[in-house]
């Protein structure tokens, strides 16, 4: 299995799991965000150990390469991911409204699973292109 779905598959278990887990703690029982709000960024670190690992395995020589696997990465996680979001405000916790407005499970989904895809793509091309310029550095 190539390193792109490998770690995409791995960081939306871990982004579903960490939005499980912070409903488990309590802190989604405030609507207008709370600490879950700011709880939730800190999520950001799996996609991008998720992408350092795919740029340190997936033996990338090429800008493209970095796009394409960036691409699946994204994709990946955002399919596993977006499963996690519409299962999450469709059976766990329907009754979630920030700010008094209604959640559609599937728009939140479709929401993640595009900046799964976008996030993914733009961290491994960033990571790939540091670590180029980190090779040519050191010789």
């Amino acid at each position: 299995m190539k390193p792109s779905i490998k770690a995409g598959i791995a960081v939306g278990m871990a982004t579903g799991a960490w939005i499980f887990g912070e409903y488990a703690l309590g802190l989604h029982d405030d609507p207008s965000g709370g600490a879950g709000r700011w709880t939730g960024l800190l999520s950001l670190i799996f996609p991008i150990i998720g992408a350092w690992w795919v740029v340190r395995t997936a033996l990338l020589s090429s800008w493209s390469e970095a796009t394409r696997e960036g691409l699946i990465f994204g994709a990946t996680g955002g399919l596993v991911g977006g499963a996690a979001i519409y299962l999450y405000f469709r059976a766990v916790n329907p009754g979630f409204r920030p700010d008094g407005d209604s959640l559609d499970a599937g728009a939140q989904a479709l929401f993640g699973f595009i900046g799964a895809l976008i996030l993914g793509t733009v961290l491994v091309a960033i990571l790939y292109g540091l670590s180029k310029r980190r090779r040519n550095t050191n010789g």
